[in-house]
């Protein structure tokens, strides 16, 4: 039955829980109660309504496009929930709320789009296979080595042993021996200059033509005929294959000819092949780049007066389908709140509050893997987040908007990264402290040009007059102006005027890995594995903003006018009331190095390096925080470690009654290893915090420290159920400011055992 359509009449008895046959008045009164419940209710109590689409684009089906992967899903939701009613019969209107996620991944394999080019992908697999087969190599070269050795000193023994039975002097047999062998290695070395040759002696018929299999394994050939007399031949050929050629010369009668066929050396051996190869390998360092787009938007729209419909939840009217199949599927922003009122769809009473919401977030994540060399990985990403909150309230004449949000973004900001923090003496001085203090003046000067021209809109009090700096100029402390100012000092964005910078100013941060140093003979011999560590992140935050409410937008929507809070005239500003913004930055490590030695032995040796920038619009003061450390980190274990004798033999009884015999019983026979994992850990971080005024120009410490750690621990496994562990930790901390702490030292010992039951 439908519920929407239904009459009295309509109501029958499938839907009866009493037989009207039976029991008559009762069927009369459930039938009346049913049907005021039905006219209370009028429609479904709410509609939801879900929808997927993910495509993954076909592009690499194509051989040319085989290294594009990219693939996108789109996700919508629709929501209609039936308002109150009051006992008056006025409807407080229905709410209707849509989301959308849109989300775009591309990932493209620069290697595979390379290796379309022969020479490109010779150049790839030629650096790919270099350092396996030359590590190969070195084994096979120091083999072999090992083994002349032990050759020549068998048969220098046996030449003593000769010449001793032969009665001669044994060392002068080793002389002459060893004088005959670099004579037999300088003949080696004297190889034949047609050693690489193929030579044979054909004859020429008229009309035939004559197939050479050569054997050189080569199409590069220089191919060389002589006649019985010494005189060169011109020979025409066709190239079969790598191993064999056809002569197809026209001769007249038979003909003579000694042929010979040698390949050229081989491209890998030329240096100026090597050389192109190596430019070609640096040229493709960037071997692979993907990113991820995410959109995210939504809208909660109270005080919706259609009813809720059959298809698609839409109800139509006027000829225009409600809430409208755009909104069903996640396909509007913020004018549709607009279009509803211009469309009548919402109560407009000041009695209902409500405000419609909207949230939308946009994130960007981008991706890049380097490889200059082989074994040096150098991985770019940069990412930028915006996040936007929107309440409307519709209800009142102008639409008054309250706008969040926040936003974060991948910068450069190395540039003053290890620049002094200044010392007491000094009163703690900086150098893009004062630069950033000095430049204050001309962003403002700047920002206030925007406005020449402009016309103060309606809605202040000096509408419709030219803007007048006397009136009331741009606020020097404002976000509009130390925003700007501060990022153009402290990042490499340049000089610009946007709060919230675009998609064009974001910088990568990067992480650099090299592992190469093992490959080489000196750290071969020494350590099993030696690599080299860096990292540096930098992120611009606005952690938090919201709209001034007093603010009134140009046609720019970046330029308004707010009221003064002293003297009430408008002065220009954005709608933009940011409170503080950041830059964090790190070097996790600045310096990193991780070895292993032969023994297992691995040494972790790293320098780091964290600062925090903090502008406060409100306090007018910058903050800055350093911190650097120094940590040393080693480890080792050692297995089978023959501690309270676990290790060592045991007496066991065989089946007979013969006496107890001790028996030797190592670990490995009875499958369990008792290692002894020691660990030490030495660090020392120095860390300061300063407050910087922007008025006077002035700084002051406030907080820092530095702290010295040790900490050793040792645990060593006695069976599989029980482990012994020791742990000593030592802290001192020296405070920056005398008068504010005391040095303190922290120390912490102890021996502890774990018994575990669900191993």
């Amino acid at each position: 039955m439908n519920f929407n359509s239904a009459t009295h009449a309509e109501i029958e008895e499938p839907y009866t829980p009493v037989n009207k046959d039976l029991y008559p008045d009762r069927y009369t009164a459930w039938k009346d109660s049913v049907w005021s419940s039905i006219k209370s209710w009028g429609r479904p109590l709410d509609y939801q309504q879900n929808f997927t689409f993910s495509y993954q684009f076909p592009i690499n089906l194509l051989p040319v496009f085989d290294w594009v992967r990219t693939d996108a899903t789109y996700n919508a939701t629709y929501n209609w929930v039936r308002g109150t009613n009051l006992e008056n019969g006025m409807s407080l209107g229905n709410t209707i709320a849509n989301n959308r996620q849109l989300t775009v991944n591309g990932d493209f394999d620069l290697v595979r789009l390379y290796n379309h080019i022969p020479f490109l992908k010779k150049a790839n697999e030629r650096f790919d296979l270099m350092q396996n087969q030359s590590l190969q190599q070195r084994k096979k070269e120091q083999q072999r080595k090992k083994e002349e050795q032990q050759r020549q000193q068998r048969e220098m023994q046996k030449v003593r042993a000769d010449a001793v039975k032969a009665g001669k002097n044994p060392e002068e047999a080793v002389v002459q021996w060893k004088k005959q062998q670099q004579e037999a290695d300088e003949r080696k070395k004297q190889l034949p200059r047609n050693k690489r040759a193929f030579e044979k002696e054909i004859v020429l018929r008229p009309d035939t033509t004559i197939d050479i299999s050569h054997g050189r394994k080569s199409r590069r050939l220089v191919v060389t005929a002589r006649t019985a007399d010494g005189k060169v031949f011109k020979l025409k050929y066709k190239k079969l294959d790598d191993n064999s050629i056809r002569i197809r010369n026209k001769v007249d009668s038979a003909t003579t000819l000694k042929l010979s066929v040698m390949a050229k050396p081989t491209l890998d051996d030329q240096k100026w092949y090597k050389t192109a190869q190596s430019l070609s390998r640096l040229a493709m360092m960037v071997r692979s780049v993907s990113f991820t787009y995410r959109n995210n938007y939504s809208l909660a729209l109270p005080g919706f007066m259609p009813s809720v419909g059959d298809a698609f939840g839409q109800t139509r009217g006027s000829h225009v389908l409600s809430p409208g199949l755009d909104f069903a599927f996640g396909l509007v922003g913020d004018s549709y709140i607009d279009r509803a009122q211009k469309h009548g769809w919402l109560l407009n009473n000041d009695s209902v509050a409500t405000p419609a919401t909207t949230n939308f977030t946009e994130d960007v994540q981008l991706r890049v893997m380097l490889e200059p060399v082989k074994n040096l990985k150098i991985d770019l990403n940069a990412a930028r987040t915006v996040t936007r909150s929107r309440s409307v309230q519709y209800m009142y004449a102008g639409n008054p908007t309250t706008q969040t949000g926040s936003f974060t973004m991948t910068t450069l900001s190395i540039g003053t990264s290890f620049e002094s923090m200044g010392i007491a003496t000094n009163g703690f001085k900086s150098k893009s402290f004062e630069r950033f203090c000095a430049s204050l003046a001309g962003f403002r000067q700047m920002v206030e040009a925007r406005y020449t021209g402009t016309v103060y809109p309606s809605g202040t009090s000096l509408a419709g007059s030219t803007f007048n700096a006397a009136n009331g100029g741009v606020n020097p402390y404002s976000a509009d102006v130390m925003v700007p100012a501060f990022l153009s000092t402290y990042t490499s964005m340049g000089k610009g005027l946007g709060i919230f910078p675009s998609l064009a100013k974001m910088l990568p941060n990067w992480s650099v890995r090299y592992s190469g140093l093992s490959r080489l003979p000196w750290f071969r011999d020494h350590f099993k594995s030696v690599n080299i560590n860096h990292s540096y992140k930098s992120i611009y935050a606005v952690g938090a903003y919201q709209s001034y409410s007093t603010f009134i937008q140009l046609t720019n929507p970046d330029m308004g006018f707010i009221s003064d809070a002293a003297t009430g005239n408008p002065i220009p500003n954005s709608m933009y009331n940011v409170s503080m913004v950041s830059i964090n930055e790190s070097f996790s490590p600045l310096l990193g190095v991780d070895v292993t030695f032969l023994n297992d032995l691995t040494t972790r040796i790293e320098f780091r390096q964290t600062r925090s920038l903090a502008l406060s619009m409100t306090s007018v003061q910058l903050n800055e925080a350093l911190s650097r450390d120094w940590v040393l980190g080693m480890g080792y274990k050692v297995n089978n470690f023959n501690f309270f004798g676990l290790a060592g033999s045991r007496k066991v009884k065989t089946r007979s009654k013969a006496k107890e015999q001790p028996e030797t019983v190592t670990p490995s026979s009875r499958n369990f290893n008792h290692s002894l994992n020691l660990r030490l850990d030495v660090s020392w971080r120095r860390q300061a915090s300063i407050t910087r005024d922007i008025a006077t120009v002035s700084s002051t410490a406030t907080s820092g420290n530095s702290a010295f750690k040790f900490a050793f621990s040792a645990e060593y496994t006695l069976s599989r159920l029980l482990s012994m562990s020791f742990y000593l930790d030592r802290q001192t901390n020296t405070p920056l400011l005398s008068s504010s702490s005391y040095p303190t030292t922290t120390q912490d010992f102890g021996l502890s055992v774990k018994f575990s039951l669900t191993r």
